[in-house]
């Protein structure tokens, strides 16, 4: 018999369990670093540790890669090899999936999804032995691999291995990125352990997903990995996992995390999560936003906003809008109406990101959406 709760249990679960109850936690020592923070846009790293944590958000340790959906994330160093392990494609479905190719291109090119995966690495591995500027290092590359993987970018006006192998083959490669030079840099890994010869660790990474951003299901977690309802549910944990009834939907949660999930802790009134936020890594989109209405608002497809979040759930979004490192302003559109003591919270909470981006003045404008 599955465990029954509501939404609003699992929104309060996710916020207490992600650590958006700031404390005062060192950035190298908060749990969901363990997960992985996303720096898309860059940046937006800095403000999702900045709302976990008052402690600075540029001390620490930890070092950025191409892992989840080939997307730039804050990891601990030494997590990366795990990692590399565990988004290793399953199966040449599982690869295709990641690859985000159709299967008649790929057949086309005579080559498997995982070969592609792996001759690119290889390249890499043999090119790029010192801090590389990306597009000297994609020229060299493309070079080398098979021509088939190889075609010409317009934005680039030149013929160079295709961005989505170039970024899934960079970790198994053993690079990491640079984004802190100008233009950005691929560095070689020390000590990496060489491209993973098959997918292993999986499951462990899958329940750090339904640790932090559960309880959820075989479609949450197939989403998040980039691959198949049938690929997950061949490396789905064995044991450790209970499942919960969410509002008719079966998911699941560890088992250790199933008192905190019954009697989750109050959401802070409110909060301001940034662009890739880890509480914005669930998927479903009508979990998060029951309202389609908002949909297109939450979810454009071009220039992602943050979310405004009152009493654990999505309120509305915000946006910002700098002049140089004077003033900040930030505008909220809500999507029901904030009251008076959540626009004050609000307000505290965007001149905490001004401070973060080192502006002077922090302004705030909330507008109906």
């Amino acid at each position: 018999m599955s465990t029954t709760v509501d939404r609003a249990q699992v929104l309060a679960y996710r916020i207490a369990r992600q650590g958006l109850h700031r404390t005062t936690t060192p950035v190298d020592d908060l749990e969901i670093v363990d997960l992985g923070v996303q720096d898309t846009p860059p940046g937006s790293s800095r403000l999702a540790l900045g709302v976990r944590t008052e402690a600075d958000v540029d001390d620490h340790n930890l070092v950025r890669a191409w892992t989840l959906r080939a997307s730039p994330f804050l990891h601990h160093a030494d997590d990366l090899p795990k990692f590399a392990a565990a988004l290793w494609p399953h199966s040449e479905r599982d690869a295709l999936s990641k690859v985000a190719w159709q299967r008649s291109v790929m057949d086309k090119s005579g080559i498997t999804p995982t070969q592609a995966i792996r001759y690119t690495a290889e390249a890499m591995r043999e090119c790029i032995t010192k801090p590389t500027v990306k597009g000297v290092a994609s020229t060299a590359v493309s070079k080398i691999v098979p021509k088939a993987l190889v075609s010409f970018c317009r934005g680039c006006q030149a013929e160079h291995v295709f961005e989505s192998l170039f970024r899934l083959a960079a970790l198994p490669g053993g690079l990491r990125l640079d984004l802190d030079q100008s233009p950005p840099l691929l560095v070689p890994i020390e000590n990496w352990p060489g491209i993973p010869e098959e997918q292993h660790g999986t499951d462990d990474l899958i329940r750090l997903f339904l640790t932090f951003v559960g309880p959820a299901s075989y479609g949450d977690v197939a989403m998040w990995l980039s691959t198949t309802q049938t690929e997950v549910k061949q490396v789905w944990p064995q044991d450790g996992l209970v499942e919960v009834d969410v509002e008719g939907r079966t998911t699941w949660i560890p088992e250790s995390e199933i008192d905190l999930l019954l009697d989750p802790p109050e959401p802070p009134r409110a909060l301001l999560v940034p662009t890739s936020d880890p509480f914005l890594q669930e998927r479903n989109k009508l979990f998060l936003l029951p309202d389609k209405a908002h949909h297109k608002t939450m979810w454009p497809v071009i220039g992602q906003p943050g979310a405004v979040l009152v009493d654990g759930d999505v309120a509305g979004i915000w946006r910002t809008k700098a002049s140089g490192k004077k003033k900040l302003q930030v505008t909220i559109t809500e999507f029901t109406p904030i009251e008076p003591d959540v626009r004050e919270s609000l307000t505290a909470e965007a001149e905490r990101i001004g401070a973060l981006r080192g502006v002077q003045e922090t302004v705030v404008s909330v507008s109906s959406g």
